[in-house]
């Protein structure tokens, strides 16, 4: 995985005074993602399922990188944000690896032509939710 670090200084990950204003949006967003993951993962879409619980999940993700103040240009280095930001939140800042993989996962489907079975975009929905959740109480929102 990706340093704090090295996105920073590679520009990736940046300072932003007015990123704290977008955690509402970037929450508001995360849902809706959510819930069409949902809705896709019922009619049995599974690769729309992964794709949007990606979507969810990196919105979630997002928030709290809005919250500390900075913006991204990479969903590389999103990834790290929880563990950087959320460190005495255990639950959160483990997250940040699964987010990761679904990254890579998100990836293959997109531009590869990955194919997802259920249980896959089961898990990916779930975690989006966890993701969501853990978030919303991290940041109190």
């Amino acid at each position: 995985m990706i340093r704090w670090r090295d996105c920073l200084k590679k520009g990736l990950i940046r300072p932003d005074p007015l990123a704290k204003n977008r955690v509402p949006g970037s929450l508001e967003t995360a849902e809706r993602f959510l819930h069409a993951a949902e809705n896709t993962l019922e009619i049995d879409e599974y690769e729309m399922a992964q794709i949007a619980a990606y979507n969810s999940a990196f919105h979630s993700a997002r928030g709290v990188l809005f919250a500390g103040g900075y913006t991204e240009r990479s969903h590389a280095c999103l990834a790290v944000v929880l563990s950087e930001f959320c460190r005495e939140n255990k639950e959160l800042a483990r997250m940040g690896a699964t987010l990761d993989k679904m990254r890579i996962a998100r990836h293959n489907v997109q531009y590869g032509g990955g194919l997802v079975k259920r249980d896959e975009a089961a898990f990916s929905v779930r975690f989006a939710a966890e993701l969501y959740e853990a978030v919303q109480g991290h940041l109190g929102a």
